[in-house]
């Protein structure tokens, strides 16, 4: 088992790291209402103007705003992620998804999808444009051949059933897409976590990293939503405007690939430690 530091790699990627770039994209936006043209150099001397007292201040407030911004990040960004491609455990497994909007069972979850397309509007336009016009969803929502599949599914099998789940213990429960309705991935990752110590510390490094990931992409989505609303009120739309508003949802949305990259890479480890697993064996028959 790997000792748990009071501070993991999770806290500084998922909490300190973007509650920081939360606090400076608001001292700059700050900046720039005071300001007609940036100057670079007296905006990196504003903020290295810290005082030593005002430093443990700063890492208090940077790691809250981590906090909240990273709950908020999942569930935005990963709860859109989901309905819009499924869990990575199901489309790895080749599981068809319904759909974003299809998969909405009552007008309440159709209306949080309408709320959820608005205020992601920046990343979910580029995902539209590249992921789905463009085909880059296939860097991160690629299922695993037809032999690993069948590997894993019936690795599941037998591990669910020696757990006590024997009516799910036949394949054909999978051929019958019923398994698509359970959560069967939380069972699997425990056990792959709890019986495959080396590849722990891997685990927590993509969880790190798809948490981090997640939550820049919501980020600048924010700023582009910002700069958009600023744009149409008070600023004149010339090439720089646009061009800015471009790079910032364009950042989202690269952090948004990423995101789902590790996010399914995390998944993978889990379905991959099930798969060479030799403790999981058919029990025998009384």
């Amino acid at each position: 088992m790997i000792k748990q530091n009071p501070f993991s790699v999770y806290d500084f990627l998922g909490y300190l790291i973007p509650g920081s770039i939360v606090i400076y994209s608001l001292l700059t936006i700050d900046y720039l209402k005071k300001v007609e043209r940036i100057n670079i150099d007296e905006l990196i001397k504003n903020f290295s103007s810290v005082k030593i007292e005002g430093i443990f201040l700063f890492i208090i407030l940077a790691y809250t705003t981590g906090h909240l911004i990273s709950f908020v990040s999942s569930i935005t960004i990963e709860k859109y992620a989901n309905w819009r491609y499924g869990y990575p455990s199901k489309y790895l497994l080749g599981f068809e998804n319904q759909g974003y909007w299809e998969s909405s069972s009552n007008w309440k979850e159709l209306l949080w999808r309408i709320c959820l397309f608005i205020f992601l509007f920046p990343c979910v336009l580029f995902d539209w444009i590249f992921g789905q016009l463009l085909g880059l969803k296939s860097f991160y929502t690629k299922p695993l051949d037809s032999f690993l599949t069948d590997l894993i599914k019936l690795k599941t099998n037998i591990l669910l059933g020696n757990l006590g789940f024997r009516n799910m213990s036949q394949k054909t429960k999978y051929n019958r897409g019923e398994s698509k309705k359970y959560d069967f991935y939380r069972i699997l990752s425990h056990y792959a976590y709890e019986n495959s110590k080396q590849h722990q510390i891997k685990m927590n490094n993509y969880i790190a990293l798809y948490g981090f990931l997640r939550t820049i992409s919501l980020i600048f989505n924010i700023l582009t939503i910002y700069f958009i609303v600023r744009f149409i009120r008070f600023l004149p739309i010339t090439m720089e405007n646009i061009l800015l508003t471009l790079i910032l949802s364009a950042i989202s949305y690269i952090a948004f690939m990423a995101f789902m990259k590790f996010y399914r890479r995390y998944t993978l480890e889990g379905l991959m430690i099930i798969a060479i697993s030799e403790n999981i064996k058919k029990q025998p028959s009384h």
